[in-house]
């Protein structure tokens, strides 16, 4: 690990940064920890990049899908933001040296070794193929010989498989020499070109040198679509298969699966007894590098939590099923922690653009600094779209209250030992009771109105001043039917249309306009991208039963920028208790929680609520 260099940044997202792992083409990769302590490494994308709108469609594109991607030979995606001013991804750390550190320090591989790599790459193939993805991008610093086994790193520019390229006309993806005959051409770089790439990898780690040596990239480019590079290094019962995948012609190489099934059966078949495909324990049993730790790692503590407010805890509760009339209306259907190292040189300032930093440098950090603190300010009026810039609440004035964090604690007991952590707790507001996820929150001002925030909560929200993060989920008791949600719910074309001047809240907030300026007409909501409402569209609509019976209203919209991102709203609505729940930009982690939090609600403590 290196130290951090003046202006690196000293978090991304929820992640504290301690150190810099590397750097290339696409962004920087940071050495980080969560809130847990657990260590991460995270990418940050160059300035340069953030401010191409096609590679922030392609990266959030991307990075949706690699979340869902799990293999044992493959490091996680764990986090992504792409609407923040630098896109960033974060996988889980893997410590060990890369495959072409260890071949320089200690020299070919051979034996068990070698047949691990091959087998471990070759499955973390068959499990990104089976997603869909193409890593395009298969060389030995993408590979880390960890004490588990191999495995495959870097997805930052894994490409999704469909009918759309993703990539700009002429640009070419991929280390010189370790790229595919195919994507010299016109030809198209799907499952094949990885393929490729294996071969290439299990050759460098027999011999220790490139396949196709060292040179210009036209000279690389000319040896891989005309010569044939030497196998003799590679043991004989693996060189059929290796010459097979180094064809020229795509359609001649094996799938990816195919090469996992044939090496597995050829490493195997010396030790009797074991069960065919069970290539992930046999890799375990087998695998002889030494352990590796990553030196450099600062102490880390957890520091103490802030003073809370504690929530009474409910009793489960059941009842009727009930859906409230609404005439009309029809439905289908974290403590912080403290890194304990040197801080050198000046605090980073964020810049989305660099031809735009000159002017907005002030109002980006000040953006920056609010979106980091806790809120105390209750949102501008929530009504019918309006000419001003509105956000979703009840209160037409912005007088400053006290917000209240509110978290449960556990109930004094007699023994003075400490309670193992819950895996979630139940809360009240205002006779409202909810069961939170473990690691979530409730804050409230006191009045009618609540927000929940998973760990992931953070978004900006620009001069749009919502009482609730976006990223959050905003509990309103007194939301009637002339005020939004209430006013959307029936509609099944623009419902999410909360305000005049929507902004567009991918990732969780505001997204800054390089080019948006302040006028007359949209005053400092031009500053920032808006969406595009014709391109939005209700994706579901029907009913959410409630722990007390009640059926609530819900409706999931998918929200269109005017750049080519989307985000997700979720809506709840109850309109004779009035009664609303909302995400106004729900992360893709965070769903499963929040609907996982409306089925926990009760709300026969509430006062106010319809009868069942």
């Amino acid at each position: 690990m290196q130290p951090l260099l003046t202006g690196d940044p000293r978090r991304i997202g929820p992640y504290l940064v301690v150190g810099r792992l590397g750097a290339g083409g696409m962004g920087v990769v940071y050495a980080a920890v969560d809130g847990s302590g657990r260590r991460v490494a995270v990418k940050l994308v160059h300035e340069t990049l953030s401010v191409d709108l096609e590679f922030r469609r392609r990266f959030s594109r991307e990075t949706s899908v690699l979340a869902g991607v799990e293999g044992a030979c493959l490091a996680r995606v764990l986090d992504s933001d792409a609407g923040t001013e630098r896109p960033w991804l974060a996988t889980e750390f893997i410590p060990g040296p890369t495959l072409e550190q260890h071949v320089q320090a200690e020299g070919p591989l051979t034996g068990d070794a070698l047949y691990g790599l091959a087998a471990g790459v070759a499955e973390a193939l068959v499990a990104m193929h089976a997603a869909g993805v193409v890593h395009r991008d298969l060389k030995p610093p993408n590979v880390i010989c960890s004490p588990q086994g191999p495995r495959l790193i870097d997805f930052g520019i894994a490409k999704v498989l469909d009918s759309t390229s993703m990539t700009h006309t002429g640009t070419l993806i991929g280390s010189p020499g370790w790229i595919s005959p195919e994507e010299y051409g016109e030809g198209h770089a799907g499952t094949p070109a990885d393929v490729y790439g294996w071969g290439l990898l299990v050759l460098y780690a027999t011999t220790g040198e490139p396949p196709y040596g060292t040179g210009r990239p036209e000279v690389l480019a000319y040896r891989v679509r005309e010569q044939i590079p030497d196998l003799q290094s590679v043991p004989e019962d693996l060189r059929d298969l290796v010459g097979r995948a180094l064809a020229k012609d795509p359609a001649q190489r094996p799938a990816a699966a195919d090469v996992l099934a044939a090496v597995t059966e050829t490493w195997q078949g010396e030790e009797p007894g074991t069960e065919p495909g069970d290539v992930t324990s046999f890799i375990q049993r087998t695998w002889v590098l030494p352990p590796h730790e990553a030196p450099g790692w600062p102490e880390v503590r957890v520091a103490p939590a802030p003073p809370t407010k504690v929530l009474r805890p409910e009793e489960p509760a059941t009842a009727p099923a009930a859906v409230e009339s609404a005439g009309a209306v029809s439905g289908a259907d974290g403590a912080p922690v403290t890194v304990v190292a040197r801080r050198s040189g000046a605090s980073w300032i964020h810049a989305y653009v660099a031809t735009a930093a000159a002017v907005t440098l002030i109002t980006v950090t000040a953006i920056i600094a609010a979106s980091a603190s806790e809120r105390s300010t209750p949102a501008v009026s929530q009504a019918a779209p309006a000419a001003s810039v509105p956000a979703p609440a009840t209160t037409a004035t912005a007088t400053t209250v006290p917000v209240t964090t509110a978290t449960a604690t556990p109930t004094p007991a007699e023994s003075p030992k400490k309670k193992p952590e819950a895996e979630s707790r139940r809360v009240s507001f205002k006779g409202v009771s909810l069961t939170l996820p473990k690691g979530w929150r409730m804050t409230t001002d006191g009045d009618d109105r609540a927000c929940v925030e998973s760990p992931r909560s953070g978004g900006a929200d620009g001069p749009w001043d919502f009482f609730c993060r976006p990223d959050s989920m905003a509990v309103e008791l007194t939301s009637t039917k002339d005020d939004w949600p209430g006013f959307g719910i029936e509609d099944s074309e623009f419902g999410f249309m909360w305000g005049q001047h929507v902004p567009c809240l991918t990732g969780g907030g505001v997204l800054r306009d390089p080019y948006g300026s302040v006028s007359e007409d949209e005053g400092e909501a031009g500053l920032y991208y808006g969406i595009d409402p014709y391109a939005s569209r209700l994706v579901h609509s029907g009913l959410a039963k409630m722990r007390d019976g009640r059926k609530a209203y819900y409706r999931e919209w998918q929200v269109a920028c005017e750049v080519n991102l989307t985000y997700t709203m979720m809506i709840w609505y109850l309109p004779q208790s009035k009664v609303a729940f909302y995400v106004l930009s729900a992360h893709p982690e965070d769903r499963k929680g929040f609907r996982q939090i409306i089925a926990s609600a009760d709300l026969r403590g509430y006062k106010h609520a319809a009868k069942l």
